[in-house]
């Protein structure tokens, strides 16, 4: 009897959401509808359209809680869905027109759709008392785990049933699973999740009395589990700054992520637990947010001296704007109420809408940051002559390395505008040489900055190389290798081909008698010898790739079409010609 009525009570919910969020339910179709036709056939701008259908979902909710919030007229509650469609029109022609796919527009719609979805928390609890932020972010918080478990069991469910059906009856296209997903995903998923969401346009009781409930279980998670395992972290991550503090430190690659990870989980513990009467609550509340703010500061520093080595990148251009609202949200934290928890809301909004907003974006601030280290490195080893670049291959390793890194953000990040010292069609790794002098360095050697990783790569240039004369050999060997063990190749029934320790070969009969030994560190040698400096993705020609070996029982040519170094490891991957004489 339970169970039935927890199911008519969902189906309730499910309904009253149905009418509840209308426009956004029309949305979650033509979005469910969009990944359907790409399922079924991949058809062009699919991503323009889906990034479109995402953001008017979020723009439609956020302008439904804004018309329960402020307004009770019908009239606005059709101008706010009409306005929510003006918005996602909008921003579908901010995308480009054409069916090249560019990051950063993935980038700049997942930080949209965070910003509206803080708004979509945030919005309810603005000047209510008995709302307070924290409370329907715990709200928000049990409605998406419930949804998330539900459609994590009902998905596993459907396509067990599905292969069951597969295997066991008759053969079902591999695309109705994925149809079956993509319904649960987006439709069912959203749907059931709306139906969880707290109504407080007439702050019934006991609804607010429901929204601020924290479950037993919740509750034991995070008194007795998290906020140990986050006192312990805390612990840990002081001792490494504790013990490392000094020189390096400050722009090790680890310190950044381990430091913005640490921000992140204390703000979420911090607003789940504020809505948890116990003492090591209390306790969390009043001495973590001082624990962050002193942490924040080490981030901030961290990134600042970072950008002093290798200028702003997108991904740090968003650490110093979260190093911002870390700074700003522990303060509020550790100096106000935690009903004033709230303020931290348009705070976050605002930085992330900057950070999406024409001319002071991520990406274009970014983009004038590498373009002017290009620039500046090109000009310092007279490399710009009449606005053209020339090549040099004579510069240090540190200007190299400079150059690699901004070409290959500049060409990897853009969004198809032309940029200054790069040639049009640019790239990368067949350019490079020609344009610049050299090969894309990434790394300084391990001599000059042991901190670095020191690796290798090189490859056979098969556009310049697509005939490879072999002499009639017997027989043609593929061989990837990957570590030193010893590997045997059988080629006849009487004679074998050993790989020991990835750098020697031995030819033998099955009695062991050896036709033909080739070691492989000089081939080996010569070819990274022929990519120059620590680098990767360096074409070499065929003669610094192949070599023969020749005796009265045997001859073996091995090509090498790859090799990849790290360190003393070497892995890739070799064409053997073997014949037998």
């Amino acid at each position: 009897m339970r169970i039935l009525n927890n199911f008519k009570s969902s189906m309730a919910g499910i309904m009253l959401s149905l009418s509840r969020y209308p426009i956004v339910i029309i949305w979650l179709m033509a979005v469910t509808v969009m990944n359907a036709l790409q399922i079924h056939e991949a058809f062009d701008l699919y991503s323009r359209f889906l990034f479109t259908g995402l953001t008017g979902t979020m723009f439609a909710l956020v302008g439904q809680h804004s018309y329960e919030r402020f307004t009770s007229k019908g009239t606005n509650h059709w101008l706010l869905a009409i306005g929510s469609l003006i918005l996602a029109i909008l921003y579908y022609f901010t995308m480009p027109d054409n069916n090249e796919y560019a990051l950063i527009y993935p980038i700049r719609t997942i930080v949209l759709l965070f910003s509206l979805f803080i708004a979509f928390i945030w919005i309810p609890t603005i000047k209510r008392e008995r709302i307070p932020f924290h409370v329907n972010f715990l709200a928000i918080f049990k409605a998406l785990m419930t949804t998330i478990l539900m459609s994590i069991v009902l998905a596993a469910g459907v396509a067990a049933i599905l292969s069951s059906v597969d295997f066991l009856l008759f053969s079902i296209d591999y695309r109705v699973t994925l149809q079956a997903l993509n319904i649960i995903g987006f439709l069912f998923a959203t749907i059931y999740f709306l139906s969880l969401v707290p109504n407080y346009s007439q702050e019934n009781p006991e609804v607010l009395a429901r929204a601020s409930e924290v479950p037993r279980f919740l509750e034991v998670l995070l008194v007795f589990i998290i906020i140990p395992i986050v006192a312990i972290y805390t612990f840990v991550l002081a001792a490494y700054v504790a013990i490392n503090i000094g020189g390096d430190f400050w722009t090790n690659n680890l310190l950044e992520p381990l430091l913005v990870s640490y921000a992140i989980i204390v703000t979420v513990v911090y607003l789940l637990v504020c809505n948890v009467q116990h003492k090591y609550s209390e306790l969390f509340q009043k001495i973590f947010p001082k624990i962050m703010l002193a942490v924040v500061l080490f981030q901030t520093v961290a990134s600042v001296l970072r950008i002093q080595d290798y200028g702003i990148t997108h991904g740090r251009y968003y650490v110093i704007l979260f190093g911002i609202f870390s700074t700003i949200t522990a303060i509020i934290f550790s100096f106000y109420q935690k009903n004033k928890s709230g303020l931290i809301a348009p705070i976050l909004i605002v930085l992330s809408l900057l950070s999406v907003a024409p001319f002071v974006n991520a990406f274009t601030v970014s983009r004038h940051s590498q373009e002017n280290i290009l620039e500046k490195t090109l000009m310092e080893n007279g490399m710009v002559v009449a606005g053209e670049v020339v090549p040099n291959g004579e510069i240090t390793i540190e200007d190299k390395v400079a150059i690699t890194r901004s070409v290959e953000y500049l060409t990897t990040w853009t969004d198809g505008e032309s940029i200054q010292y790069v040639p049009d069609n640019f790239n990368i790794y067949s350019d490079f040489n020609t344009v610049y002098g050299f090969g894309p360095v990434y790394y300084i050697t391990d001599g000059e900055n042991p901190q670095e990783p020191v690796g290798n790569y090189v490859y056979l240039d098969w556009e310049a190389t697509p005939i490879i004369p072999l002499d009639g050999a017997d027989y043609l060997l593929k061989v990837n290798f990957y570590s030193e063990e010893e590997v045997t190749y059988p080629i006849t029934e009487a004679v074998t081909l050993t790989l020991v320790d990835s750098a020697l070969l031995i030819l033998e009969d099955n009695s062991k008698e050896e036709f033909l030994r080739f070691d492989l560190t000089d081939l080996f040698e010569k070819a990274f010898a022929e990519s120059g400096e620590v680098q990767k993705g360096a074409p070499a020609a065929l003669t610094a790739l192949m070599e023969t070996k020749e005796n009265e029982q045997a001859k073996m040519t091995v090509i090498v079409t790859q090799l990849d170094k790290y360190e003393e490891e070497i892995s890739g991957e070799v064409f053997i010609a073997i014949t037998l004489k």
